[in-house]
């Protein structure tokens, strides 16, 4: 039976009810410097980032990434499943080049080699493993040869669970880094960067896969 869309409910709910709770709390944990730290590196590979067009998956409140994006970036998609979420990017970051998009991932329309970039935090890894495989096939389809991937993955063999965290409950799956790594050059991209690195969440070490994985002009697409 597909339960996708209740899980994908279950997200949205979820983090409609705690997105204030969820600004603060990556915060408490310095969340904001890996992803500040990768956004650079992603920037630095790009080559005019001024007059690219980037895609943000999960954008969050919007502090910092979508905010760094939109002051270096000719424009930004910034895309969210939850309304609060898409609500407080909003107030937080107001610039005339953000376009800012309430939808499922999965959802999303863009043309073949319309998008320079693709960066996703924390976000592919609430899709339902099948989900993931796909999604990355069609990134690899949006990006214009030369573009570039940054995401981050779950790195533990999750076929989909659901667990109470920050007041909510939560939909979260994945696969191993082996597996992760896999599944992007599966999908025709070269992996550019790859990094193990753990966050301390409440005291407890949570690790997650960093990749920065590009469409080189001689790749010839998903198998």
């Amino acid at each position: 039976m597909d339960t996708s869309g209740k899980d994908k409910t279950l997200v949205r709910e979820g983090y409609n009810q705690i997105a204030q709770t969820y600004l603060q709390w990556t915060s408490d944990i310095d969340k904001d410097s890996l992803r500040v730290k990768f956004l650079e590196k992603l920037l630095s590979y790009i080559k005019n980032p001024s007059t690219g067009n980037v895609l943000e998956l999960g954008c969050g409140a919007g502090i910092p990434s979508t905010k760094i994006l939109a002051e270096r970036c000719q424009e930004v998609f910034a895309v969210d499943i939850s309304d609060a979420q898409i609500d407080m990017a909003k107030a937080n970051v107001v610039k005339d080049n953000v376009k800012f998009i309430r939808e499922d991932m999965t959802e999303l329309k863009f043309g073949d080699g319309s998008l320079s970039a693709v960066a996703a935090f924390y976000s592919i890894l609430h899709l339902p493993r099948e989900e993931q495989v796909k999604m990355f096939k069609q990134i690899w389809n949006w990006l214009e040869p030369g573009g570039f991937l940054l995401c981050n993955l779950g790195v533990e063999d999750n076929p989909g669970k659901t667990e109470d965290w920050l007041g909510t409950r939560m939909y979260w799956s994945g696969f191993d880094e082996k597996t992760n790594t896999a599944n992007i050059k599966d999908a025709g991209f070269t992996i550019v960067e790859s990094e193990i690195l753990s966050d301390n969440e409440d005291g407890r070490l949570v690790p997650f896969q960093w990749v920065i994985a590009t469409k080189s002009g001689s790749d010839t697409g998903p198998t």
